[in-house]
C-alpha cells in the first residue's frame, strides 16, 4: 500500500481533507480551503509526488 500525504494550504497550513499518493502529478485544479479563517481559493500543484507551494 502506498503512503498517503494529505494537502495543506499554502497559505494558513490548514491540512485539507484532500490525500494524495508519491506518485501524483497535478496542476490546475482549485479549491477553497476550509480553514476556519482562510477561505482562500488556493490551486492545488504536485509534482512527482511533492506538493509544490
Amino acid at each position: 500500500m502506498k503512503e498517503e500525504k494529505r494537502v495543506t494550504c499554502p497559505i494558513c497550513g490548514y491540512r485539507m481533507p484532500i490525500s494524495f499518493t508519491e506518485d501524483a502529478e497535478c496542476s490546475g485544479v482549485y479549491v477553497l480551503c476550509k480553514g476556519r479563517k482562510c477561505k482562500n481559493v488556493i490551486e492545488i500543484k504536485i509534482k512527482k509526488g511533492q506538493q509544490i507551494k
